[in-house]
């Protein structure tokens, strides 16, 4: 994990400067993933980044507890909070190996823009099944690179081999949803707003 954690340590000031792809997209995200929430709902986020998301769902939940393995990607989001002055939500160091996921003790768990990075996603998504109460919801954003063009997927193991990717799990959308059933999981919402890209809600 330390060679990928310092790659994001090393992109992090320019990730936190990236303004993010389509912001109507977003927006639609926020709005989709905010209807799950309720002013006593407790969540968790691994893989949080720079932490703009967690700090933006603050307001609708009593609290959210938010990991990155980068230690430059957490600092950042550290900074954000203090300017903000939001007290809810605590940023901590982790990889999502290591993340503590407590039995049914969540409502809403959240893996933006992570899956596609992680290479042992069955036991990743069968621990968020197990930290979810019944009926909590697991949301995720993925690359979807089987979805993509020949020139992505061709390039991205060059890019990779150089330092100037992270490594890629590849996965098609349907693969990615069959997967997050054989967990267990009943989808509530699959949003394939771009080819190659799900957004994805479902529920234990």
């Amino acid at each position: 994990m330390t060679t990928t954690a310092k790659f994001w340590d090393d992109i992090s000031i320019k990730y936190a400067k990236k303004a993010v792809p389509s912001e109507d997209i977003y927006q639609e995200k926020l709005k989709r993933t905010q209807k799950l929430f309720n002013k006593e709902s407790i969540v968790l986020e691994f893989g949080c980044g720079t932490g703009t998301t967690s700090l933006i769902h603050s307001s609708f939940v009593k609290e959210i507890i938010a990991y990155d393995y980068s230690q430059a990607m957490i600092k950042i989001a550290n900074e954000k909070k203090q300017q903000k002055n939001i007290e809810n939500v605590t940023f901590e160091i982790k990889a999502v190996e290591d993340v503590p996921f407590h039995t049914e003790t969540y409502d809403v768990i959240m893996a933006h823009s992570i899956l596609h990075l992680t290479q042992n996603n069955r036991e990743i998504l069968q621990k968020a099944y197990q930290a979810l109460r019944p009926g909590g919801f697991l949301v995720s954003s993925s690359g979807c690179i089987k979805e993509m063009n020949v020139l992505i997927r061709n390039i991205i193991p060059f890019m990779t081999s150089i330092g100037k990717a992270p490594k890629i799990t590849k996965f098609s959308a349907n693969e990615l949803i069959e997967l997050h059933k054989t967990v267990g999981f009943k989808v509530y919402d699959a949003w394939r707003y771009k080819k190659g890209e799900l957004f994805l809600i479902v529920q234990k």
